[in-house]
């Protein structure tokens, strides 16, 4: 005698019903699936850069782009990290040279803060 899993629209072990629960299932867990996947991006991860004359701060992060926004003096940003890897944050001056801010190592779920300041052209790790 044979076993073979039939998945079709045939009464499961004689109930017909049993065909309604498997559609209802699936149908569930193709729902809940992408709220699962998205729920791994609310780790907080801040990044800040004080840099006095600055007019902008980018942050490039798993080959995405985000612009940090400017309040009090300082660019700030909460930005969910999706990869393993390197970054930098690009401090714009309108009269000098851009300034690199090297972010080290990042891992996805671990909550994550980077703090910079720019001094005379150089990018320094904030200890505040």
């Amino acid at each position: 005698m044979r076993w073979k899993m039939v998945l079709s629209r045939e009464p499961i072990n004689g109930d017909a019903g049993g065909t309604v629960h498997y559609w209802f299932f699936m149908r569930v867990v193709l729902l809940l699936a992408p709220l699962l996947a998205t729920g791994c991006d609310r780790t907080a991860n801040t990044f800040e850069v004080r840099a006095v004359g600055a007019t902008s701060a980018d942050l490039t992060l798993c080959g995405q782009s985000t612009t940090l926004k400017r309040a009090d003096g300082k660019f700030t940003g909460d930005v969910p990290i999706r990869c393993e890897g390197v970054g930098a944050i690009k401090v714009g001056f309108p009269d000098r040279p851009q300034v690199r801010c090297p972010i080290g190592y990042v891992t996805p779920g671990a909550v994550q803060s980077f703090k910079f300041e720019v001094d005379n052209g150089r990018c320094d790790a904030s200890r505040a």
